[in-house]
């Protein structure tokens, strides 16, 4: 039997060449088509999704067991006027999905949209298990946002998975650079969570082998003089290694104002808001939507 930190550091190699892996139902995460090595979950197990050829990076019918109301009934004033209809019936028509590819999934409704928390097991025979807990907006003026935590023996409650790769300042999930197309509100809800599946899968990655696997992007010279190891694939969004891309020139740049930048920006301050450490732990009385997803920023 092939061991889980093979398999993880498999699928990391795969992840360098741009070759995605494939997930899993329950969030089981196992190599792609070209792995020199497959474990016996990925031979036992069909239910599985291929990933996208994308390189995640930054922000790439019937009930859900769990499920409560949780919002008042709908009114005609200005908290539902910007509420879409047609955005509301598809992602309500998407969770009978979900459960099945996310089994033990919850989901708590209100006016403004939709409250998921998920599981993914991510490699069998590994303690570790992440759990999102996902704002989703019936509101295209508005942001899905989603935040990752780490369970299992023996953490006592959820523990936030950060700061890599993560929004400022509110320590969301930053799982693929938004600009590039990746994922957009409309798109498949069941798309978006296996993209958090592997950006955990990617913490879990660095968390054992101090390294992050494929490329990714930091916007910041401090973002990526602090965070970023020289092995790793540089953070200006290119195929190279950072320390034979961007890393010299960033370490000629001015320290102190680029450590500004990064601050002034919410770099240095990035955590979860008190209503999703709140919920996260004790899972009722969701935050209301409309008071926690960001609107849409118009250039």
């Amino acid at each position: 039997m092939v061991m889980p930190i093979t398999i993880l550091k498999e699928i990391g190699h795969q992840l360098d060449e741009d070759i995605f892996p494939r997930i899993k139902n329950g969030g089981i995460v196992t190599p792609g088509e070209s792995a020199t090595c497959s474990p016996s979950w990925a031979e036992e197990n069909n239910d599985e999704r291929q990933g996208k050829s994308r390189h995640p990076t930054r922000p790439w019918p019937g009930p859900i067991r769990g499920q409560r109301q949780t919002d008042r009934p709908r009114t005609s004033g200005a908290a539902s006027s910007s509420v879409s209809a047609e955005l509301q019936a598809q992602y309500e028509g998407e969770l009978t999905a979900i459960s099945e590819a996310y089994p033990g999934a919850k989901v708590w409704h209100q006016t403004e949209g939709l409250w998921l928390i998920t599981e993914s097991i991510l490699l069998p025979g590994i303690w570790q298990r992440a759990v999102f807990l996902t704002g989703i907006p019936f509101d295209r003026s508005r942001i899905v946002r989603s935040w990752g935590f780490w369970m299992g023996m023996p953490l006592k409650y959820p523990e936030w998975i950060g700061p890599r790769h993560t929004n400022m300042p509110d320590g969301s999930i930053c799982g693929f650079e938004p600009t590039d197309g990746t994922w957009k509100l409309g798109d498949n809800l069941l798309v978006l969570l296996d993209l958090y599946t592997l950006w955990a899968l990617r913490h879990l990655h660095l968390q054992i082998f101090k390294r992050w696997p494929g490329r990714q992007v930091a916007h910041f010279v401090h973002e990526r003089l602090t965070e970023l190891k020289s092995t790793e694939h540089c953070g200006c969004g290119s195929n190279n290694i950072y320390s034979d891309c961007c890393r010299d020139k960033d370490l000629r740049s001015d320290r102190v104002l680029e450590a500004v930048k990064f601050i002034s920006a919410g770099g240095a301050m990035r955590f979860p808001p008190n209503a999703v450490m709140n919920f996260i732990n004790i899972q009722d009385n969701p935050p209301k939507i409309d008071e926690l997803l960001p609107m849409v920023q118009l250039i």
